[in-house]
């Protein structure tokens, strides 16, 4: 089925929530991550009646929390994780074809250093191992570089310890949006999703889960949704969304801090040793650097989710480590931190906990899939609905996302219509890398109108109200266009310059306008300082 009104329109709530709550679904999926986008896709593209509900908005967690990275697997071969990089590898290469805008090639560089985690011996091992499972492609195939090579890829690398590097390939992504495109996608296909809806109580059948009571987090009203399969895909919050006493899951937090390139001038992405011999990255993003992860494990009931000064020194001392650069807490700019939902495996630390899926039914018969990466979520949503299929005896449907493109396709045709408006290269690779062929809406309705960067901003925040079910300033500015962590200290300047055109389009009263810009600079204090 292929809708014909488009509900992604925020404005639409009210109509769409109506709709939904008169209907019992094939599949009710909790959670809108990427986990729980790749099942609504991979069911609605195979016929089955899907609704989606997320808490916050989506992608508001882990999805948009990541190291921005379609991983091939590398560090499983650590583990003898041999059909793990298979799968991984072929998922990459799946994900850079249907989504070719948002996920792209990524030259990485591993020095070798002495004493370091990794040798010149064993690295070259790993990586012809690496790129025969992978199924790397010819031109991404890695390269064991010398001392003098590896300072021509990388003159900032200190000199002291380094015996040479390895050269071999990543692709890089923007989780979040990855995530909404999947998500559009899905409901392009007929599918429900739906943000800011909290499944706060399940209800009954018999003893069987037969639908969820929810709540509005925007207007506050209750609503019940139905389904004969319930799915619970929300990733950290598993084990809160089961009310289970046996806790499935060990958290993981990750911290990423960004820096400016004037500041930390890095001429590619590295992928290195930090201070206790894990292994982190530094990636370059326009005209800034974000570096991480960290991986330590998290209590929800004694710690918050913020960025605390330990583990921003941590990142600091790495980088300063190995490069010659002197960077302290005054160059960080920005930050992010989230959780990774791992399966807990007996008394492991969450460093060596398995970053594997695993699906698992409750005797009220919901449905849970936990761990998994970024790179599977393709894979997950359709291990999910074979499931179901096998499990309800249905007949099955082969699962076509292998080959179902996004929204990334006409590079060249658009390139020259937009550049035919007066847009420059670079406004048309920002916006084309980000939203793919429907970034054309944001330049034409400019037609005849100021090409300034400022006003491509308006458009752009038009747009994703009008088709991202974009509730709010934190979540254009965060989930949508990730201003506030690569231009943070430009956000507040640019609505004070546009605040009348932005509170026109929102449509919004006055104190409401008050209260988003009140959660945008909250968010923004909490991932700019840290005690």
């Amino acid at each position: 089925m292929v809708r014909k009104i488009n509900f992604f329109d925020s404005r639409k709530r009210d109509e769409y929530k109506s709709i939904i709550s008169n209907k019992t679904f094939d599949v009710l999926v909790i959670g809108g991550g990427i986990t729980g986008a790749g099942i609504s896709l991979d069911a609605s593209s195979r016929g089955l009646n899907t609704c989606l509900i997320e808490m916050n908005d989506f992608a508001s967690g882990t999805s948009s929390k990541s190291t921005k990275l379609i991983h091939g697997g590398l560090r499983y071969l650590e583990q003898f994780k041999f059909k793990l990089v298979h799968e991984t590898g072929n998922e990459r290469a799946i994900l850079s074809n249907i989504a070719p805008h948002l996920v792209k090639p990524e030259k990485m560089l591993l020095p070798i250093i002495k004493n370091g985690k990794l040798n010149k011996f064993s690295t070259r091992i790993a990586l012809m191992i690496y790129d025969y499972l992978a199924n790397v492609r010819k031109e991404d195939k890695n390269k064991i570089l010398s001392i003098g090579e590896t300072f021509s890829q990388e003159p900032l690398l200190k000199s002291n310890n380094i015996l040479g590097s390895a050269y071999y390939s990543e692709y890089r992504t923007d989780d979040s949006r990855l995530t909404i495109e999947v998500l559009k996608k899905s409901h392009e296909l007929g599918a429900s999703p739906i943000n800011y809806i909290k499944a706060i109580d399940f209800i009954y059948k018999k003893s069987k889960v037969v639908g969820v009571k929810c709540k509005d987090q925007l207007d506050g009203t209750i609503l019940e949704l139905y389904a004969k399969n319930i799915i619970n895909a929300s990733g950290s919050w598993t084990d809160e969304v089961l009310n289970d006493k046996e806790k499935k899951l060990v958290l993981s937090k990750g911290v990423h801090i960004v820096v400016s390139r004037k500041i930390f001038n890095l001429s590619q992405s590295i992928y290195f040793d930090a201070i206790d011999k894990r292994m982190i990255f530094a990636i370059p993003r326009e005209d800034k650097v974000y570096i991480g992860t960290t991986d330590t494990e998290f209590n929800k009931k004694e710690d918050k989710l913020v960025v605390l000064r330990k583990e921003v020194n941590y990142l600091l001392n790495s980088v300063n480590k190995t490069f010659s650069v002197l960077l302290n807490f005054e160059h960080v700019e920005s930050s992010w931190v989230g959780l990774r939902p791992l399966v807990k495996d007996g008394n492991k630390k969450v460093s060596e906990v398995s970053r594997e899926d695993e699906i698992f039914v409750s005797k009220e018969g919901i449905i849970t899939i936990a761990g998994g990466k970024l790179t599977g979520y393709r894979k997950m949503g359709e291990r999910v609905i074979d499931f179901i299929f096998k499990k309800d005896n249905i007949t099955k449907r082969k699962s076509l996302t292998k080959n179902l493109k996004l929204y990334g396709n006409n590079y060249n045709k658009l390139k020259s219509q937009i550049l035919d408006l007066g847009f420059t290269h670079n406004q048309f690779i920002k916006y084309y890398n980000n939203y793919g062929d429907e970034c054309q809406e944001i330049f034409f309705t400019l037609k005849g109108r100021s090409k300034e960067d400022n006003i491509l901003i308006i458009s752009e925040y038009r747009f994703c109200i009008k088709n991202e079910m974009c509730h709010n300033l934190l979540d254009f500015f965060s989930q949508r266009n990730s201003m506030v962590y690569y231009k943070v200290n430009g956000v507040f300047p640019f609505i004070k310059q546009n605040e009348k055109e932005m509170k026109k389009i929102a449509n919004i009263s006055d104190q409401k306008w008050k209260n988003q810009l009140d959660n945008l600079k909250k968010y923004i204090n909490q991932i700019t300082t840290f005690n």
